[in-house]
């Protein structure tokens, strides 16, 4: 089939997912539509806590990776691979109560869904919701949701940390 979801050069071959780059390039046209409009957007950055290098964690990791997309229900939701081990999602025209809902929908979904083919599922989110500005630059958003996907591994299992950004 020409159209295959896998074989395209846009998704990535483990996952499933958009790619880093084509999640770059619609993020960058998405971050320009946002200004445009004076309407917030939403990043998400989902640590899965898993060696991408093991082939059981690769099995899990694609797991995941489908729960986190099928939890997205919007056409302009977008979710990709990043960094090799990550996810992103790029969530457009929401703000910080609906990016509150997905991110629980989320976690939602993967523990009881999952749980029985996955061991000890521990992910960790951050997730940032901002209105674009000139003055912001797109990757200190980007910074600032590692940072709090970090922050939120240390609540504990399958936790989140989420944040409304602003320019100071």
């Amino acid at each position: 089939m020409i159209f295959d979801r896998f074989s395209t050069s846009f998704r990535d071959s483990l996952s499933g997912l958009y790619s880093e780059a084509y999640f770059a390039e619609v993020f960058q046209r998405e971050w320009h539509r946002m200004l445009r409009e004076n309407d917030s957007l939403s990043i998400l950055i989902v640590h899965p806590h898993l060696n991408i290098d093991n082939p059981n964690d690769q099995l899990s990791f694609k797991l995941i990776s489908e729960a986190i997309e099928a939890s997205t229900k919007r056409s302009t939701d977008i979710v990709c691979r990043f960094q090799s081990n990550e996810i992103a999602v790029g969530l457009f025209n929401l703000n910080e109560e609906g990016t509150e809902t997905i991110v629980n929908r989320i976690i939602q979904s993967i523990e009881p869904q999952l749980s029985e083919l996955v061991s000890n599922i521990d992910l960790s989110i951050g997730a940032i919701n901002v209105l674009p500005t000139n003055q912001i630059q797109i990757n200190d958003i980007f910074e600032r949701t590692e940072q709090l996907a970090n922050m939120a591994e240390l609540k504990g299992k399958n936790n989140y940390q989420l944040e409304h950004f602003q320019v100071h």
